[in-house]
């Protein structure tokens, strides 16, 4: 490769991957005042976007919109604002107040598709003044003492050649950026098959909210969304839907399903605006936080089973642990290892202990007695509810939910031996 296929501005930061992690990084990069530019193997028009979503934004994510420009994109024109309500096997967990945070009134979750999500943050980041490089795959990567060489090719299949101080890999799930480094994935087994589907005609719940039943080890999830339309989404049993051949067969089984959920949105009234859509096998993938000198991000870093609902909440919160990390710092070798170090601390201290919890659930497992007896206990204290909620919501760690789930277990028994 000759010299006159180097891109001629060497960049500051080079980010490999134009979802909402790679996006969201580079807004808040250049927001630093660095040069950025995002390297998206995809083209990538300006209705694009990710389907297979369940646009469930949790309470954790959603003030981070607003560093990243998309304030407006809590309008109801744009979104709407819902908290969860849980049908389990020992009750309903629902708590009073608009907010997943009793003294936090506005800490509700979004309804946010991702057809109006994508295209804000791509926007967002142009406004922020990111050079954006469609259709361009990078191949490989090499570094030396001033930074990074990227090899790419685009969609003509010429060549051409980045400089940059640091790389990020944003390049999702099947990160080629990880072959490249040796990031290899731990994966985790998920035995449920998903479904989603779009329909009108069916009633939103009080207070728009959104409706989790949990029946046997699946979960039936109900999502109302702007202009009167709902996503219904089943995690089930693999073996539960493999019979449901064909796309019309498949659509009366995945109603009638719903229909049987007698705490799910009533369904008589559905009207499909499209094919189900969904995946047999989605195995939670877990990578490094950093390899190699290169920060991962997003799914890159942890794809996890979509039941939990943490795709587009970690994308986010990644990118802004990157960029706290890095604030205040040069791109120098000693800048660059120092935020490195710090961003692994805070992704391990934030983003993974939640991982092992969400790899548990995606496991089927039918010891029913016991389930039953935990969210009795929870649904039958009211701190205990508002505990479980947090969690669900990523407002708190894993750890500090079984501090006082065990308290609740405690009083529970303490309770039971007095009568």
């Amino acid at each position: 490769m000759s010299t006159e296929e180097y891109d001629d501005a060497p960049l500051d930061v080079a980010v490999v991957g134009g979802s909402l992690a790679g996006c969201a990084t580079a807004i808040h990069f250049g927001t630093m005042g660095y040069r950025v530019a995002v390297l998206e193997k995809k083209a990538t028009p300006d209705a694009y976007h990710k389907q297979l979503c369940t646009h469930f934004v949790q309470p954790h994510t959603v003030p981070l919109l607003a560093p990243l420009g998309l304030a407006h994109l809590r309008e109801p024109s744009r979104s709407v604002a819902t908290k969860a309500v849980f049908v389990t096997p020992g009750g309903v967990v629902e708590t009073p107040g608009t907010g997943y945070d009793p003294e936090l009134p506005d800490s509700y979750a979004l309804n946010l598709e991702r057809r109006v999500l994508d295209p804000a943050i791509r926007e967002s980041a142009r406004r922020h003044g990111v050079r954006f490089v469609e259709a361009t795959a990078v191949e490989g990567l090499a570094r030396d003492d001033s930074g990074w060489t990227l090899e790419t090719r685009g969609e003509s299949g010429n060549p051409r050649r980045y400089r940059a101080r640091l790389v990020v890999a944003a390049d999702g799930r099947r990160s080629r950026l990880a072959g490249l480094l040796g990031n290899e994935a731990e994966s985790r087994p998920n035995e449920r098959a998903a479904l989603f589907g779009y329909f009108r005609g069916i009633p939103a719940p009080a207070d728009n909210r959104s409706v989790f039943v949990m029946n046997d080890r699946d979960l039936a999830c109900s999502y109302p969304l702007v202009d009167g339309r709902t996503e219904l989404v089943l995690f089930a049993e693999k073996s539960r839907v493999e019979g449901w051949r064909g796309a019309d067969g498949r659509m009366q089984e995945f109603l009638k399903y719903f229909d049987g959920l007698p705490d799910a949105p009533p369904v008589t009234d559905a009207v499909p605006e499209g094919p189900l859509l969904g995946y047999g096998d989605y195995p939670s993938l877990i990578r490094r936080p950093v390899a190699g000198s290169v920060p991962f991000v997003g799914d890159a870093a942890l794809s996890l089973d979509a039941m939990s609902g943490v795709g587009c909440g970690f994308a986010l919160l990644s990118a802004q642990l990157l960029a706290h990390a890095f604030a205040g710092r040069a791109l120098d070798a000693e800048g660059v290892r120092d935020g490195l170090d710090d961003y692994r601390q805070r992704f391990e201290k934030t983003v993974l202990p939640h991982a092992e919890g969400i790899c548990g659930d995606s496991l089927v497992d039918k010891d029913e007695a016991t389930r039953q007896r935990m969210f009795e206990t929870i649904c039958g204290n009211p701190e205990l509810s508002q505990k479980y909620l947090a969690l669900t919501g990523r407002m708190v760690l894993p750890a500090e939910f079984q501090r006082a789930f065990m308290r609740g277990l405690m009083a529970r028994g303490s309770g039971a031996a007095r009568k």
